[in-house]
């Protein structure tokens, strides 16, 4: 039953924590550990069976792995990397979820070539909620799960990781790097810094938060649900990601231009199309159990 000996995930927060979960439930891994950064993570984790092995020796976690996830922020990836390269045994597969790509790959590519085999990949699924305690086996079942292969990425390596993320539930694609961070530019990154910037417009048009907090209906909480998320994390993916975000934002604002120009008018078929043309293709979403 188990594909893998011994898998290291290195951070266990709602993504690493749910990889732990999910891994041991599905029974994919023989052995499970986990890379923390304080004692009470791992009291945490024992307490809530994320992994069997919490440590926070990284030596002891990465050691004789078979494949090492890192799963933590963007912006400590490339330090955690350097430091865990020379306990890994040449061959070992090293992957990550980081939510944006491009010098995310470039850098950890850099470090593990050559002997470590390095294969770039992106869960799609989350939550506004935080944390080792927002942990879930079900995370993955039915996420998307992007993969983002390069010219020097190691083909068996990529078998491998389709099978592992195939195996906690995802729907797994391919990308490269560059079309990974336009999608999620699209379809992730600009909602998210969207529904921040609406929290923010509703408090300045209304000249404080008590008015939004006691009249905002279930629509403004829906549309703004992801504005909880963990503020430093979002600014490691926007700084990581800007320039296709910068690319998303520059196409939302034309379509804002043309309700603006319909609303102006008066013109009711203009404004009937965008969002007759907007509900047709999200009441299709219903059919697509992807989160995050």
């Amino acid at each position: 039953m188990h594909s893998i000996d011994k898998l290291c995930i290195i951070g266990l927060g709602l993504i690493g924590g749910s990889i732990g979960l999910a891994a041991r439930e599905r029974r994919i891994a023989r052995k499970v550990y986990g890379l923390v950064r304080r004692q009470s993570s791992i009291e945490e984790a024992r307490r809530g069976k994320v992994v069997e092995v919490a440590t926070m020796d990284p030596e002891e976690a990465v050691q004789d792995s078979d494949l090492v996830i890192i799963a933590t922020p963007i912006s400590s990836m490339e330090r955690i990397a350097t430091s865990i390269k020379p306990y890994l045994t040449c061959g070992t597969i090293v992957s990550d979820v980081a939510s944006s790509k491009k010098q995310v790959v470039r850098k950890l590519e850099k470090i593990f070539h050559p002997g470590i085999r390095f294969v770039g990949a992106h869960p799609i699924a989350g939550s506004e909620r935080q944390g080792m305690q927002a942990a879930r086996a079900a995370l993955f079942e039915g996420a998307p799960c992007i993969l983002t292969p390069t010219h020097g990425t190691d083909k068996d390596a990529q078998k491998k990781i389709v099978k592992f993320w195939t195996a906690l539930g995802c729907r797994v694609s391919i990308r490269s790097p560059r079309e990974h961070d336009r999608i999620v530019a699209a379809i992730s990154h600009l909602p998210h810094f969207l529904s921040a910037s609406l929290v923010n417009a509703a408090v300045k048009a209304l000249k404080g938060e008590k008015m939004v907090l006691d009249y905002a209906g279930s629509g403004f909480r829906d549309t703004t649900r992801v504005a909880a998320s963990d503020a430093e994390m979002w600014v490691d993916i926007g700084m990581d990601n800007a320039d296709e975000i910068l690319h998303a934002i520059g196409v939302l604002e034309e379509q804002l231009a043309v309700l603006e120009k319909a609303l102006k008018r008066g013109n009711r078929p203009a404004v009937r199309s965008l969002l007759s043309r907007a509900r047709t293709i999200r009441r299709k979403f219903n059919s697509t159990p992807a989160d995050g």
